[in-house]
């Protein structure tokens, strides 16, 4: 993402059309910037290990309950 310099806004992308090429323009003050090169980023993605809530059964009956939704009067007529 890129912000505006001069008021610090997400900056937005015109689509080139005709003889204006792809650009970034502020949709509050007058601020254009030229994209020149293509803009490219790649990010190496890392798979984390999973960890489990609750380790064993014990836990899992001791845990917080709620109420079940379907059995919640939420005030419509039936």
């Amino acid at each position: 993402m890129e912000f505006c310099p001069v008021c610090g806004m997400l900056l937005q992308i015109d689509p080139g059309t005709g003889s204006h090429r792809l650009r970034l323009f502020c949709p509050v003050c007058p601020y254009v910037c030229p994209i020149q090169n293509k803009i490219v980023k790649k990010a190496r993605l890392v798979k984390k290990e999973v960890e489990p809530i609750f380790s064993t059964a014990d836990e899992m009956k001791s845990a917080p309950k709620t109420a079940d939704p379907g059995k919640l009067d939420r005030g419509f007529a039936q």
